[in-house]
């Protein structure tokens, strides 16, 4: 994949030296566009260096013709990160007054725009405008996030995250939205059982897996929503988390959204009992004995009001995997169910089997947590698509 960046003048504009290492660690090819305001933020050496490409600035070089037209041929993807106000008005406008907007007004292939500024300039309407005129032209635009300002004041204008940035890229690369207009319900991370104020009792879920699902949705074009226990991994910015604690709270985080979600996938590891009583006060001496029961199963709960929603489960098991999981697919009503091992836990890359209620399991091979969450969407698609031809 050959991505081509450009690089404009907000204060975010050092970030996207970070995005530039990313993308290589990830295989792309990078070249960089500087605009004449971003020198101001970044330097032509440190692009250079991070890249290991050449960096493009002026327009014409007359010994090497016309840039922007040789830039997007080579390129695969045009990505602006940051973007300004003033350049998603030119853009907009059709204006090419540098190599930058000469670039954007010629392309043909897949475009990216970041925009990085003060809320009440993403606010404007003028701003919000022009980028609903450039989405309405095919354009993909991934809104900044929330946070702390370069005014220091808090709202929403950051530039996202680059990990996000650089799913982004990969997503629009490879399936270009084919989520849109599809509503997701993503649970992750892991739910603690309180034993006294000091103590709980909980498990080793790091949250990875249902990060990894929320940010495919999110990427792909879905509308989402999370529902999050105690995680050990980032959580996106940019998508709507509720963060709770128990399973009870999870649970009645979960009944207050369901009606909404077209698709609930359930990756947060609740726990399968809780201590019988919590002590009001923390418990001392040299022996402590706990009564535990049988803990709440949440998808079996909200699976009574399923109707034509898809529900899809983990199994994650060390000894008969596959009757197990077919075992938890027939009594918790589910459509898919993702079988793995508890050597997946903590771990970047696994093993996985996805259970269907027709049809042989599919088996895959070691992949990331990311590449697992894109093929549990794939599968989701597969059986929406099954669904409306009954």
């Amino acid at each position: 994949m050959k991505i081509l960046l450009g690089i404009t003048g907000s204060i975010a504009a050092y970030k996207s030296l970070e995005l530039v290492r990313l993308l290589r660690k990830h295989g792309a090819e990078v070249r960089v566009i500087l605009t004449k305001s971003a020198l101001n933020f970044v330097t032509p050496l440190s692009c250079q260096t991070l890249s290991g490409t050449e960096v493009f600035i002026d327009q014409f070089v007359l010994t090497e013709g016309i840039k922007h037209l040789t830039l997007n041929e080579w390129s695969d993807m045009l990505v602006i990160a940051p973007a300004t106000a003033n350049f998603i008005g030119k853009a907009a406008c059709g204006i090419g007054d540098d190599l930058l907007t000469t670039t954007m007004i010629s392309y043909r292939k897949p475009v990216l725009i970041v925009p990085a500024m003060d809320q009440g300039m993403w606010d404007s309407p003028i701003v919000k405008k022009n980028a609903e005129m450039l989405i309405a032209n095919g354009v993909h635009f991934l809104e900044p996030s929330v946070g702390v300002l370069a005014s220091g004041k808090v709202g929403r204008g950051r530039f996202p995250a680059v990990g996000m940035i650089q799913k982004k890229i990969m997503t629009i690369f490879e399936r270009q939205g084919d989520l849109d207009g599809h509503k997701f319900i993503v649970t992750g991370g892991r739910t603690e059982e309180d034993l006294d104020p000091a103590r709980v009792v909980t498990n080793r879920s790091t949250g990875l897996m249902g990060s990894e699902l929320l940010q495919a949705a999110y990427c792909r074009g879905g509308a989402v929503k999370g529902i999050f226990g105690e995680v050990t991994c980032p959580l996106p910015e940019d998508v709507e988390i509720t963060r709770v604690r128990t399973s009870t709270e999870m649970l009645d985080a979960l009944k207050k959204i369901f009606h909404w979600c077209d698709y609930l996938i359930m990756a947060a590891a609740v726990g399968d009992y809780k201590p019988r009583r919590k002590n009001a006060v923390k418990v001392h001496g040299s022996k402590y004995n706990v009564a535990l029961e049988k803990n709440v199963d949440l998808l079996k709960e909200v699976a009574r009001q399923k109707a034509d929603k898809q529900l899809v489960g983990f199994s994650l098991e060390d000894r008969d995997g596959l009757a197990r999981a077919k075992e938890k697919m027939k009594a918790k009503n589910l459509d898919l169910v993702v079988l793995n091992t508890t050597a997946a836990i903590g771990h970047g890359r696994i093993k996985a089997n996805i259970l269907r209620k027709k049809g042989k399991p599919i088996i895959l091979q070691e992949l990331t947590k990311w590449q697992l969450a894109n093929r549990i969407l794939d599968e989701c698609m597969v059986q929406s698509k099954q669904r409306r031809k009954r």
